[in-house]
């Protein structure tokens, strides 16, 4: 995702707030991959890593 696509506001609320939320890929917790980015105050979903494939 870009960073003009992050600044955009979401398009239920109009709140510009995201949430990354990120996936683990090792018990060592060094490395990881992005879930999904949500809308902090409504929890939409704008990109997923189902969304991706």
């Amino acid at each position: 995702m870009k960073m003009e696509e992050l600044m955009k506001k979401c398009p239920k609320c109009g709140c510009k707030d995201k949430k990354i939320l990120r996936k683990i890929q090792d018990e060592h917790r060094a490395h990881a991959t992005m879930k999904s980015i949500l809308c902090e105050e409504c929890g939409y979903e704008f990109q997923s890593e189902e969304k991706e494939d």
